[in-house]
C-alpha cells in the first residue's frame, strides 16, 4: 500500500550519448533496485524504480507520473532521484519533517563508511520527482560531487568514458541502502513544513 520511489531520466541532450545525464542515474537506481530484489527479506513497503521519460524537453515524464499518482501521493513515503552525473555521493539531504529526520540520520550512520555525511540544511528533490514533492511527497537527496559535471553536461563529451566505475558502485550502494531502509522502517515520513 505504500511506496518508496527512486529513479533517473531516460532521455539525454542531443549532443552527447547521455552517459552522465542521465544514463548514470538510470543505471544507478536500476542496479540498486536489482540488489534489493535479490535480498532474502523484502522490505515492508514497495520500492518502485522509475526511468522517467522526456525530462530534457520539459519534465514531461515526472509531470505525467505526478498527475497519474495525484490521488495516491500519501502512499508515497519517500522519493529520491539520481540526476547529477556520476560523481561520488558525499551527503544525504532531505525534505522531511523533524520527526522523520532520526530515520534519515540512522540511514546516514550506515552510509558513513561510504564517505557520506548527513546534511540537514541543503538539497532539493530533483527535477523529475519535483512535481510529486510539490504535491506533498517527502524526498531525500544523495548529493553527488558535481565538480566536473558542467564540463560534460549537454555537450558531445557526455560519454561513458567519463564515468568512474568505483564511484558508480558507491552510488548504487547508497541508493540501495536508502531505498531499502526507507521502505523497511515503521516511521511514516512527512514532508518538511
Amino acid at each position: 500500500q505504500e511506496v518508496v520511489i527512486i529513479g533517473g531520466h531516460l532521455d539525454s541532450w542531443d549532443l552527447g550519448t547521455g552517459a552522465i545525464d542521465d544514463g548514470a542515474g538510470v543505471a544507478i537506481t536500476m542496479a540498486a533496485g536489482e540488489l534489493i530484489g535479490k535480498l532474502k527479506q523484502a522490505p515492508k513497503r514497495s520500492i518502485r524504480v522509475i526511468a522517467f521519460a522526456n525530462e530534457e524537453q520539459g519534465l514531461h515524464g515526472g509531470s505525467a507520473y505526478a498527475a497519474a499518482m495525484k490521488a495516491d501521493v500519501d502512499k508515497h513515503q519517500l522519493g529520491a532521484e539520481s540526476d547529477f552525473g556520476a560523481g561520488r555521493v558525499y551527503a544525504l539531504q532531505g525534505g522531511v519533517d523533524e520527526k522523520s529526520w532520526p530515520v534519515l540520520e540512522q540511514v546516514g550512520k550506515i552510509l558513513e563508511p561510504l564517505g557520506i555525511v548527513v546534511d540537514k540544511t541543503n538539497g532539493g528533490p530533483g527535477p523529475d520527482i519535483g512535481a510529486m514533492a510539490a504535491q506533498g511527497m517527502p524526498w531525500a537527496e544523495l548529493a553527488q560531487d558535481g565538480t566536473d559535471y558542467f564540463d560534460y553536461h549537454h555537450t558531445a563529451n557526455d560519454t561513458l568514458d567519463k564515468i568512474d566505475p568505483k564511484a558508480l558502485d558507491q552510488q548504487v550502494a547508497a541508493y540501495a541502502v536508502l531505498a531499502y531502509l526507507a521502505a523497511e522502517t515503521d516511521v511514516d515520513f512527512d514532508k518538511k513544513p
